[in-house]
């Protein structure tokens, strides 16, 4: 059996229910662009690539962003504004800023569009977010500051030579919580159980946030016998999730031989709540 034998298989869902917990606290997620090895870059972004605020409406704060020259050689660097967001499909947009219904690109000013960096140095590129007194305002706004070094073409060794050059861009995602408003929802669907080439199985489904503030949530599967006996228990902790945007999870359940289970999908956003979806397959 492979992945697209789910005909075979027989998959009931239940509504999502919820948990009462105690609160745990939101944290954070990278985006990195840029294919090349580190060692083929000319420039580096140091320190925390998410800048993460709690901010109330009306009130403004500065941060900064630090970039290194990997060269001995001066190094030219672009800043300029981006919206982002990605998908479960495994997309990442990197839009126009204020495309995203959610965007703070409006609130943010980079000092400078434009740095050159001297030779194995640091330069500090800084940014103010002035958050609009709008009463309206509710749970978590994002956007992006792109760092982006020139383009690093080999040198010809001849005038009819051309060097194919890589360009290094950095993303450095910068979130604005208001305050402690917004909803933290997370949403299940297009689950499915699959048959690995090694004969293992495994759940897969998509994780969305459908609520209005951003979480890093904590996502968990049990999976059970006819007999409600415990086989397998898999976690994993993912980056943070903005509102609108989802992931693909996958947990892998191990071998099991031909039968009915039962598996209890769980997700912790940092509410008081846990949301939990059961499903049941036969195979």
């Amino acid at each position: 059996m492979n992945s697209s034998d789910l005909g075979a298989r027989t998959v009931m869902c239940w509504k999502p229910f919820r948990i009462r917990r105690t609160p745990l606290a939101a944290l954070l997620l990278v985006a990195l662009l840029g294919a090349p090895a580190i060692a083929s870059a000319q420039i580096a972004v140091l320190g925390n690539p998410v800048e993460e605020r709690t901010a109330a409406p009306g009130t403004s704060y500065v941060g900064t962003i630090v970039v290194k020259n990997l060269t001995d050689r001066p190094q030219p660097a672009r800043i300029y504004q981006s919206d982002y967001s990605f998908f479960s499909d495994g997309t990442s947009h990197f839009d126009p800023p204020g495309s995203v219904g959610r965007s703070n690109a409006a609130w943010v000013t980079p000092s400078t569009s434009s740095i050159i960096i001297p030779p194995s140095g640091e330069m500090t590129v800084a940014y103010t977010v002035r958050v609009p007194a709008v009463d309206t305002l509710r749970g978590t706004y994002w956007s992006t500051i792109m760092v982006e070094g020139a383009p690093n073409v080999p040198h010809a060794t001849s005038s009819r030579q051309m060097g194919l050059g890589t360009v290094m861009r950095y993303a450095v995602q910068l979130a604005t919580h208001l305050s402690s408003s917004g909803s933290n929802k997370v949403g299940f669907a297009k689950q499915r159980f699959i048959t690995q080439e090694n004969g293992t199985e495994s759940l897969e489904l998509e994780v969305t946030n459908t609520g209005e503030r951003g979480y890093r949530p904590l996502v968990w599967a049990e999976l059970y016998d006819v007999k409600g006996t415990l086989l397998a228990r898999r976690q994993q902790q993912r980056g943070l999730l903005y509102p609108g945007t989802s992931i693909k999870q996958t947990f892998d359940l191990g071998k099991l031989p031909h039968g009915a289970y039962k598996a209890i999908v769980f997700a912790d956003t940092g509410d008081d709540t846990v949301v939990a979806a059961q499903y049941k397959v036969s195979f």
